[in-house]
């Protein structure tokens, strides 16, 4: 019985370290791009800020007074406007150009003044915001939507390869001395294999929730639409689409409707009327949702005469939704605060350390077995 136990055991064993094999050159590249252009993301509006001039950061102006003074481009109308981060000292208006592009306004709060612009999808990193480049690279692979489901299909692999790897490298009884022994890898060999362990081990319970909730992210119209019919699931307000009607309501009164709801409530943005949603929507952030500033309450309100159409309170919003809506605030390492960043920043860049270590142990293996035997350079 214990034989047969362990000839089993074995053989998983070899099964699963094929797998980790296969994915690891199939799909490691991707992995070690998507890992590294992560990394970088997970500080993007610090790096972002750090390009600006520094705004004035005393009172702000209103939500009227600043959509009346921005310079937009000539005939460009507001889409929305509101913060780019937790800072409310910037505020952005964004707007689509002739050309069908989103572009946003970069604007002082305290003065209204400009001090950029960005462009939501720019072609390259030298044209816009490189960061935002990087942004669409890492979620879409600059593919539109094709992208972001391909990259939730290698989410779900990297989620197979990171638990194959765990059960794998995970040491026996007494054997973490070894493991933890960097002094004692005296060859290459035991410093690349060495070094490929316990990146994955340190790395792995990270690299398990990235994986789930990358491919959350990259899947969610599709759980949008199976929780709508399967689940408890509070589905977006919408109303009929068509011209909007003559605004008597300003921003300022939508904004002020929208907080006397949800009082406890931070703003985020405010969406104007358009012929798809011919009414306002302020986004509002709860004190106990994940995000650090991007909330996802909204409150919808009319713009003949003030009337709330629709309150959508996070807080209280079915566990569905709560599930998907917090899936970027862990993916970004936001719902840690800072701890959690550095963690996914970490983690990030563990999938590069893996995949070049990965191939290199395999290209020696494989080159040495060749010389000695003649055997096939591709494991069977």
């Amino acid at each position: 019985m214990a034989s047969t136990a362990f000839r089993e055991g074995g053989k998983a064993k070899v099964i699963l370290s094929r797998v980790h094999l296969w994915l690891g050159l199939t799909l490691g590249l991707l992995w070690a791009l998507q890992g590294f252009t992560g990394a970088i993301l997970v500080f993007h509006r610090e790096l972002d800020r750090s390009a600006l001039p520094s705004p004035q950061r005393s009172k702000p102006l209103s939500l009227d007074v600043l959509l009346g003074t921005a310079r937009l481009p000539v005939a460009m109308r507001a889409d929305s406007i509101g913060r780019v981060d937790q800072d409310p000292s910037i505020f952005i208006i964004n707007y689509t150009d002739l050309d069908g592009r989103k572009r946003g306004h970069l604007i002082d709060t305290a003065t209204g003044a400009k001090l950029g612009e960005r462009d939501w999808r720019p072609p390259s990193p030298f044209e816009g915001s490189a960061t935002r480049w990087l942004y669409d690279l890492h979620h879409r692979l600059l593919l539109g939507e094709m992208g972001g489901l391909l990259l939730g299909a290698s989410g779900l692999f990297l989620l197979a390869s990171a638990l194959s790897g765990l059960w794998l490298a995970w040491p026996r009884r007494n054997a973490w001395r070894a493991i933890l022994g960097i002094r004692r890898w005296h060859s290459r060999a035991q410093r690349l294999f060495g070094w490929h362990r316990l990146t994955g081990l340190c790395a792995a319970a990270a690299l398990v929730l990235l994986a789930i909730t990358g491919a959350t992210m990259d899947f969610g119209k599709q759980l949008r639409s199976f929780s709508e019919s399967h689940l408890p699931y509070r589905s977006p307000f919408a109303l009929q689409s068509g011209p909007p009607q003559q605004r008597i309501v300003t921003a300022d009164q939508a904004l002020a409707a929208a907080q006397a709801t949800l009082p406890r409530a931070a703003f985020v943005s405010l969406t104007l009327p358009s012929p798809a949603l011919p009414a306002y929507q302020v986004r509002l952030r709860q004190p106990g949702e994940w995000r650090i500033w991007s909330g996802t309450s909204m409150v919808t309100v009319d713009p003949v005469d003030g009337r709330v159409l629709d309150v959508y309170d996070a807080e209280k919003a079915p566990l569905t939704n709560r599930l998907l809506e917090s899936a970027f605030a862990f993916h970004s390492g936001e719902a840690a605060g800072l701890a959690g960043r550095i963690a996914v920043l970490l983690a990030g860049l563990a999938l590069p350390v893996m995949y070049t270590t990965g191939v290199w142990i395999w290209f020696r293996r494989h080159r040495r077995r060749r010389v000695q035997g003649g055997g096939p350079i591709i494991p069977r």
